[in-house]
């Protein structure tokens, strides 16, 4: 009696997983335009958000492509007439009394009221409207949840003009607009963590990479261009809001990896990593992120990937490593969205640690 009755929970239970399946909508980018209490809502922000997502769209397709991966799904939500579906959400309080998390934390309010945090995770990109320019929110914040799911909260610019789709992101209009900072904390939503840019990939500052400002400072020829380095484009790829299927709650996937070697190669000064995962999940890559003590910013963090075989094998490159000392954080990205290296924590903190110094281009492993 007691076999049969856990073997019909078993059974119930996977019977209520596919159904959650089969219900949840696909993860998508919901757009909330927050006004706080003492603004007035600007007119003709629709026009605005078209041209910030079209902008958005053709970026990550352009990106995509550089990298030879084409079959993706354009994740923003947008109505039958083709403009994008924007919320309007008016706030509680007057604009002065908002920070990024009290603003994240009321807009989830109002979801979990209206039932929108169930049925599959969804990403939010919240622009907060302060008031007609020179006002602004200051504050750019963006993260993940488990139940929430992606979310980013970020300043919505008025000024006058044109977002031309083929214009680079460090160009003056798109900066005064601070589009990268809108697209990078959108990243941090899709679980990106901060990337900075390799010099082999000779195509300026990464979009989670440093500022303008910052890029510019350390690197002072004037950059406009941004890009998506392969690793960013990685992960992007493995996200289901991209793949256009639903992002189901869940735990990370316990993994074992055997064989983890680190080797130098002194005749083009790189660091090879390599082992096989075991997982029950699939993984489609390896990353590994290079926190060298030379770095000028924890946004510098050079990021390479490589494809995880379907017996688990690895292997990644790192083609520039640091002259100085540091730390390799090794994870893996799934084929449903999921990235950790211990099964336990998410995307590069959870990275598998392995110390090295340096000493004239030789790498010692601690």
């Amino acid at each position: 009696m007691r076999e049969t009755l856990i073997v019909a929970c078993v059974v119930f239970f996977g019977a209520s997983i596919d159904a959650l399946a089969d219900d949840a909508a696909p993860c998508q980018v919901h757009v909330i335009l927050f006004v706080p209490s003492d603004i007035t809502p600007p007119p003709g922000y629709q026009q605005r958000i078209d041209q910030i997502v079209d902008y958005a769209e053709s970026f990550f397709q352009r990106e995509f492509k550089r990298w030879g991966n084409e079959k993706i799904v354009m994740p923003f939500r947008r109505s039958a007439d083709g403009h994008v579906a924007v919320t309007m959400m008016r706030g509680k309080e007057r604009a002065s009394q908002y920070k990024p998390v009290t603003v994240r934390a009321e807009v989830m309010d109002a979801n979990r009221r209206q039932n929108k945090l169930k049925g599959g995770r969804q990403v939010w990109w919240i622009m907060v409207f302060a008031g007609e320019p020179p006002a602004k929110f200051a504050g750019y914040l963006g993260g993940f949840g488990t139940e929430i799911g992606g979310w980013s909260v970020c300043n919505f610019d008025t000024t006058p003009g044109r977002i031309d789709p083929a214009a680079p992101l460090g160009s003056d209009f798109l900066e005064k607009l601070t589009l990268k900072g809108m697209l990078h904390e959108l990243g941090h939503g899709f679980q990106l963590p901060h990337i900075g840019p390799l010099k082999r990939d000779d195509a300026g500052n990464t979009l989670m990479g440093p500022t303008h400002h910052n890029f510019r400072r350390v690197i002072p020829t004037g950059e406009e261009r941004v890009y998506l380095s392969e690793a960013e484009v990685a992960l992007l790829s493995t996200h289901p809001a991209f793949r256009g299927v639903p992002d189901l709650p869940g735990k990370l996937p316990k993994i074992e990896v055997q064989n983890m070697k680190y080797t130098t190669n002194r005749r083009n000064s790189s660091i090879v990593i390599s082992g096989r995962l075991s997982a029950p999940q699939r993984a489609v890559y390896a990353l590994v992120a290079d926190e060298s003590d030379a770095r000028p910013g924890e946004y510098w963090t050079k990021t390479y990937v490589g494809k995880v075989a379907p017996d688990g094998g690895f292997e990644v490159v790192v083609s520039e490593p640091s002259g100085s000392n540091g730390m390799l954080k090794t994870w893996f990205a799934f084929d449903n969205g999921a990235q950790t290296g211990d099964g336990k924590l998410r995307s590069r903190e959870s990275g598998i640690p392995k110390a090295y110094t340096s000493s004239r281009r030789q790498w010692t492993f601690q």
